[in-house]
């Protein structure tokens, strides 16, 4: 074992001992502290390192509480110079700035991409990749979460599956990942609206779970605690959904729910689904109605477009399965057809993602990143509308009906969510079985009659995996759904909401195939 990394297990094990001493979050790094160092951030130099371990740091400074700016420079910036890694920091500026970045730059500058924030950041991260011409070998590039956002999911997903505590350090244990980690697959989900393609990592909902995320913007100051404090408002406003779900089921798994709802289901025959089409069932009367923005983009009648080849950074990589196979080698027999993968993007909800005005480009060893494509009011300027690449489907249209093997649930609900992660908060153990490539989507119903005590014991038991036995909560493994939530005369809906990982999309019929192994993932 070499100095460097003797240095950081000790920084580790002496990190775990403060804790145990005392409860205060603050960390004391000696005499290496920025605060400690003249120059603060920028005079921690870097010499005689490895250019080819040179990271891209991005950091949102007003994702969550607003305090990525300072996890970042008094938690991770030591990590990284005690492991001798170089890095160029670019802190965001606007909504899609990171997008920008994504698909603009050349990536093989960089080994790495890390992450200072909330899921949203990531979204974006991920998002901007597949707007490359070259996006399989942008895919090849790993990144790297550190959590500094409300919901942190992905983090804390990551500590689980390590079997770390989470809860002691969780910046730390990120950090180790970074400086310690090797490339791991991680399942992406690709999603498709009326309007637009986007890749998921994390999670996909509608209604209850939902409706808490977006509702509690308005308290992003509080953070994590947001979603508590207005789970209790929408505890007293229960809203229900009518919709149509349809769902491929994952072969040889069992839907798990709770005693009192097994055999509760009724089988629907399959039937027609047709983009907007209306269903003739009114929804209880609820007040507290919002009017939400719908985004439009077109589609290019244009061939897919593949990138170069797979770049190894790290050495030995786990492995993946090719791009474009999607669903069609699974034995669940999804149906295949040509598809036109190339869309505008739609721009991330700016409400989600602030500005920020004195941002700025620094780096640990004097390099920055260039702001030629930025207009002088950080705008992005003139660039051109992005393209949507990726792997083509292997499902039907959302005009076109279901496959025969699909199953139907059709009716009133209070919230569908779906996730490929183990949590989709840092405090919603969301499903317990799930691993980072495991090519599951687990997709948890709740349907409507269930009552505010049960929805309360739902919530509580998120926080430790027990909610699935809730009553009415039902939990089934899946490769693909459709959802069809019922949209007004006018063709939206003013109460619900419908998220991609916490982004606000269109609200009307969606569906959702898991691609597995599509990105890599920093994680030891």
């Amino acid at each position: 074992m070499g100095r460097r990394d003797r240095n950081i297990d000790e920084l580790y094990r002496s990190n775990l001992e403060l804790n145990a001493r005392s409860n205060d979050d603050r960390l004391s790094w000696g005499p290496n502290s920025p605060e400690k160092t003249p120059g603060g951030l920028l005079g921690c130099a870097v010499e005689d390192v490895e250019d080819d371990r040179r990271l891209l740091v991005l950091l949102n400074p007003k994702s969550g509480p607003g305090k990525a700016r300072e996890i970042f420079q008094r938690r991770v910036v030591p990590v990284l110079t005690e492991a001798e890694i170089p890095y160029d920091l670019h802190v965001t500026k606007f909504a899609g700035d990171a997008r920008q970045l994504m698909r603009s730059r050349d990536l093989s500058k960089w080994s790495a991409i890390v992450v200072v924030g909330g899921d949203g950041l990531l979204f974006e991260v991920i998002n901007g990749m597949f707007e490359r011409p070259d996006w399989e070998s942008a895919l090849a590039t790993p990144v790297a979460v550190v959590p500094g956002g409300s919901g942190n999911g992905l983090a804390k997903s990551l500590c689980y599956y390590n079997g770390e505590p989470y809860d002691q350090n969780p910046v730390l244990l990120s950090s180790l990942n970074i400086v310690k980690g090797q490339p791991m697959p991680m399942d992406l989900a690709r999603v498709e609206t009326k309007s637009q393609i986007m890749f998921s990592f994390l999670s996909i909902g509608w209604g209850f779970l939902s409706d808490i995320d977006i509702e509690s913007e308005r308290l992003r100051a509080m953070g994590g605690q947001r979603f508590t404090i207005w789970s209790v408002a929408r505890l007293i406003g229960l809203r229900t959904y009518y919709g149509r779900l349809s769902y491929l089921p994952v072969s040889g798994h069992q839907p798990v729910m709770s005693p009192e709802h097994k055999g509760s289901s009724i089988p629907l025959p399959r039937s027609m689904s047709q983009t907007g089409a209306r269903i003739n069932r009114d929804l209880v009367d609820e007040g507290d109605e919002r009017t939400m923005g719908v985004f439009r983009s077109r589609s290019y009648n244009e061939d897919l477009s593949n990138g170069g080849s797979m770049r190894e950074r790290f050495g030995s990589v786990s492995s993946r399965s090719s791009m474009g196979d999607g669903l069609a080698d699974d034995p669940d027999g999804v149906v295949g057809r040509p598809r036109l993968d190339s869309f505008y993007s739609v721009a991330s909800r700016k409400s989600t993602f602030y500005s920020a005005a004195a941002s700025s480009y620094l780096s640990a060893v004097g390099s920055s990143l260039s702001v030629s494509s930025l207009d002088a009011d950080g705008s992005g300027g003139n660039l051109p509308p992005a393209r949507m690449y990726g792997p083509a489907s292997r499902l039907p249209s959302l005009t076109q009906p279901v496959p025969s093997d699909w199953k139907v649930i059709e009716g009133d609900f209070v919230m569908v969510h779906a996730s490929y992660q183990s949590h989709i908060g840092s405090d919603a153990f969301f499903a317990p079985s799930s691993k980072l490539a495991d090519g599951i989507i687990y997709l948890l119903v709740v349907r409507a009659g269930i009552t505010r005590t049960q929805l309360l014991q739902f919530l509580l038991g998120l926080s430790n995996g027990t909610h699935l036995k809730c009553p009415l909560a039902e939990m089934i493994p899946v490769r693909a759904f459709r959802l069809e939530p019922k949209v007004d005369d006018n063709g939206s809906n003013s109460r619900g909401h419908v998220t991609v990982d916490g982004e606000l999309v269109d609200y009307g019929p969606l569906q959702v195939e898991l691609v597995p192994s599509l990105a890599k993932i920093l994680s030891r």
